[in-house]
């Protein structure tokens, strides 16, 4: 005897917003329609984890704005994601809940409610985290690369960083977007959210990553150019790599560092893209350029990166004064004086 669905309309309203809603309707890009699909599957996951309801079971009025303040907890508490992840998560959440409204299937207070439940800050201007060079080196010498899923991790961690993309950009890579033009240099083509396309320029260094890569994982590359970059095996079928995979291995080598260097950051994959860019910008890549890597809607978005390095030039400041290096005192020759470069740098110039 089939199990019967408490709420039959609830998961055939699931199906029409992902199906014809937001692709035919709304014209959302394949990217966007799968960030929903997760943030939903997601929720679906709590309301099982936290309040033990098998799919079958869960009913329109399990969104509500009680589970969904538990939800935002649960994103943060127990999968430590990250304010802007959270806060991504909500909106798909809401997003759906608007059209339940919209098609009477959840009542305008419930919606109403949900609305009101406040995203959390980002703090990310404060507490602004990124990798210097040495620690992208240490991290990419964790996987094992005498195993096949090592080779793997190594070139997604490298390819993370070098393009500076998403993660969901990353896991939608086919194998035809890694081109290697006649002088041995990669370019990238990336289509991100809105289903634009871009394509960033990666360096000659990842090409051996990523052969080695191939060769295990796409030993066909002529038959495999639409196949995707990075898959994994289920009951013998190739299927996407999740996020979930990839946050797996990232804690992985992250508490497998932490005996050596207690003071690494906890990764992520947004952590490499905010790394990447800081690493552009700090080397005077002009801060539009940086937005157009990242494949930014809004340059204003990647402003944050300007301010951090504000911050640093505050810092830097600071230290002049306390060495007595400053150019109100007559006795003292500034420190910087002859170098264009730095002087540049701390002025705001570059």
């Amino acid at each position: 005897m089939k199990a019967k669905l408490k709420s039959p309309e609830l998961f055939k309203s699931i199906k029409s917003f992902l199906t014809s809603y937001l692709p035919v309707v709304k014209k959302k890009s394949p990217h966007t329609i799968s960030a929903y699909r997760y943030a939903l599957n997601l929720y679906f996951q709590f309301l099982s984890v936290r309040h033990h309801l098998e799919l079958k079971d869960i009913r329109t009025n399990d969104f509500d704005q009680e589970k969904v303040v538990e939800f935002r907890e649960w994103l943060k508490t127990a999968r430590k994601n990250e304010a802007t992840t959270i806060n991504q998560r909500l909106s798909h959440i809401r997003g759906f809940c608007r059209y339940l409204m919209k098609n009477d299937v959840l009542s305008f207070l419930s919606y109403e409610e949900i609305c009101d439940v406040a995203e959390v800050k980002d703090t990310r201007i404060k507490d602004f985290i990124w990798l210097g060079i040495e620690e992208v080196k240490i991290i990419l010498e964790q996987p094992d690369i005498n195993k096949k899923t090592g080779i793997r991790d190594r070139f997604f961690l490298a390819l993370l960083y070098e393009s500076g993309c998403r993660d969901d950009e990353i896991l939608h890579l086919r194998v035809k977007d890694f081109v290697i033009n006649q002088n041995g240099e990669p370019d990238l083509h990336i289509f991100g959210k809105g289903n634009k396309h871009r394509c960033t320029p990666l360096s000659a260094d990842i090409v051996p990553y990523f052969n080695e890569y191939r060769s295990i994982y796409h030993p066909n590359m002529k038959d495999e150019q639409e196949a995707l970059m990075f898959y994994t095996v289920r009951n013998g079928i190739k299927t996407q790599m999740s996020a979930d995979n990839v946050q797996r291995f990232m804690k992985a080598y992250e508490e497998k560092l932490k005996p050596i260097k207690n003071d690494i950051p906890h990764l992520h994959p947004h952590l490499w893209r905010r790394t990447r860019a800081m690493h552009l910008y700090m080397a005077g890549v002009p801060l539009p350029l940086v937005s157009e890597w990242l494949g930014h809607s809004n340059e204003e978005t990647t402003r944050i990166y300007a301010r951090a390095t504000d911050e640093m030039k505050r810092q830097a400041q600071r230290k002049i004064v306390e060495n007595g290096d400053s150019v109100f005192k007559d006795d003292v020759t500034f420190k910087y004086a002859d170098d264009d470069e730095t002087l540049r740098r701390l002025s705001g110039l570059k």
